[in-house]
């Protein structure tokens, strides 16, 4: 089984940090903010198959005020370090407003001060203390170097708003009301100083956040590697040498919606990223439908996999009127079996825990023909896609596509290993005549229904109402055609054959090299269907 989406953590209110404490043995760690502020750990000696009931390991005081979220460390001495926010009883934790809702209200008195506290056996803990005052927005990951210098990143709220932007460059546009930091500590928790070099990206819009939500990981030369949630399409970066000075934030190649990373280091030296690689939707600007994961074998210089490791089990339902949802804030732990274990999801409904071995990332050969449904794809709020029998024999199922209803889309999408060099080999028909159809490789994820999908595609071919593939080739109702596509984005070109001929040549139509998208869409109501029987993906020169 390439993914196993397992049980989650039992009669839990509110979703834990996971980290390996043993061998053989994780911890799940979470705060309660109910009546009785706690916090309460369940553990698991089975790879995450079972989990003890919770235990409750610290009574929170109620007079500091409410508490919130956690983070978590096992250091190289032994120590588990919990992280905690609390809202100095200015009703921060009480507020369940979503992305863009918060930041509309928020009164810049409110607080979200970051406390801490640490235990050699779990029973008996250091006196809790507040570490920072201020508003910090989360944290998303903790790491100690290997000089054993702790370095926890965060984001915290400032006082900037467009009338009051800043001096300099900064008087000229928007960095947003978030700014990225560390705090770090030399003496195993004791004592705390923040980084001196605050870190700031500028923003799309006015009403946007700015850089936030940050995420590290200790690279193999010792440099920290850090990469920050934006609201532009794709994280930013930068980088230090001790977890103080940091460089200035720089774009990366990973598309991304407004939504935070993870990252994993394993065990054996290989690096994975998890994310959202989703764009064009109005929520977190790109939305979090998908959640994606990549890994890196030679310390993220390249990578390997984008591939979707969760749908939003919802994603066929409009979203809540208010609120967060997704898939988003992944927290990635390597398993004690090797796998990589990660819980992710918004809304108690959404939580997911799921494993996968970090080696399905690696993979380079794909393919479906849809006798076991249509599970690997999207198709989501689409009417006129389904499977029916097939015909030929080859197959029991056949995928088809018609575009029903001109207020629906008819769009299915199917995501593969990426590679910047491949080849795609579809088989298809028609059914009630030859129905016009687009045909897009592309780099990254967005709904079925977005209407810009071909605009950001990288290689797209029309198929169109006269019947005619890429404009030359003249099809036919009631026969099976083999279409491959090999694409190589160094040469900027995807060759277009149809039962082995080559028909055209495709350009590139944006830089990029990084398929890992197909996406089948009918646009024009028809009776016609496209029919879908089998495809199969094989990616070289993977980057």
């Amino acid at each position: 089984m390439d993914k196993q989406m397992l049980t989650c953590l039992p009669n839990l209110s509110a979703a834990p940090a996971i980290t390996k404490v043993e061998e053989h043995k994780l911890i799940a760690v979470y705060a309660t903010y109910d009546n009785e502020q706690t916090v309460s750990a369940c553990w698991s000696k089975d790879n995450s198959q079972s989990w003890n009931e919770p235990e409750i390991l610290i009574q929170l005081p109620n007079t500091s005020g409410r508490w919130l979220g956690q983070q978590i460390l096992f250091d190289n001495k032994g120590w588990l370090h919990v992280f905690l926010l609390n809202d100095a009883k200015t009703g921060v934790v009480d507020d369940h407003r979503g992305e863009g809702e918060i930041h509309a209200a928020l009164p810049q008195q409110q607080r979200l001060d970051i406390w801490h506290t640490k235990s050699l056996d779990t029973k008996n803990w250091t006196p809790i203390k507040k570490i920072w005052q201020g508003y910090c927005g989360s944290f998303n990951s903790i790491i100690q170097m290997k000089s054993g210098r702790i370095v926890l990143p965060f984001s915290y709220m400032n006082q900037r708003t467009w009338s009051n932007r800043g001096t300099g460059l900064d008087a000229f546009w928007f960095k947003g009301v978030f700014v990225c930091t560390t705090l770090y500590s030399d003496d195993n928790g004791d004592t705390w100083a923040e980084s001196a070099y605050p870190l700031t990206v500028h923003t799309p819009c006015i009403e946007a956040y700015g850089g936030c939500e940050p995420v590290i990981l200790e690279l193999l030369n010792g440099q920290i590697w850090m990469l920050i949630r934006t609201q532009l399409g794709r994280f930013y970066e930068s980088f230090s040498n001790d977890g103080d000075f940091w460089s200035a934030p720089q774009p990366t190649r990973f598309l991304s919606s407004d939504s935070p990373a993870g990252l994993l280091r394993l065990h054996d030296k290989r690096i994975v990223l998890v994310w959202n690689k989703c764009l064009r939707y109005p929520y977190a600007l790109g939305g979090r439908h998908v959640l994606h994961a990549a890994i890196s074998d030679d310390d993220g210089k390249t990578w390997k996999g984008h591939r979707e490791i969760l749908r939003d089990p919802f994603n066929n339902e409009p979203p809540p009127p208010s609120g967060d949802y997704g898939t988003a804030y992944p927290f990635p732990v390597e398993n004690t079996d090797g796998n990589v274990l990660i819980l992710t999801g918004q809304s108690k409904k959404r939580v997911q825990l799921l494993s996968f071995s970090p080696d399905w990332l690696m993979q380079t050969h794909q393919e479906t023909n849809f006798d076991d449904g249509m599970d690997d794809w999207s198709v989501f709020t689409c009417k006129g896609i389904e499977l029916f029998n097939s015909a030929s024999g080859q197959h029991r199922k056949v995928l088809s596509i018609v575009k029903m209803d001109s207020n629906w889309p008819a769009t299915a999408i199917w995501n593969f290993p990426m590679g910047n060099d491949g080849k795609l080999v579809m088989n298809f028909s028609f059914k009630n005549g030859v129905a016009p159809l687009k045909i897009m490789l592309t780099d990254h994820f967005s709904v079925p229904f977005d209407p810009e999908d071909a605009i950001n595609a990288l290689y797209v071919v029309d198929i169109d109402s006269q019947g005619f593939l890429a404009g030359k080739e003249p099809l036919k109702s009631g026969r099976l055609y083999e279409l491959t596509m090999n694409w190589n984005c160094t040469e900027r070109t995807c060759k277009l054959s149809l039962d082995k001929r080559l028909i055209a040549v495709l350009p590139l139509l944006r830089d990029s090299s990084e398929v890992c998208y197909l996406r089948l869409k009918s646009e024009k109501v028809t009776e016609k269907a496209f029919c879908v029987e089998h495809i199969k993906v094989s990616v070289q020169n993977l980057h």
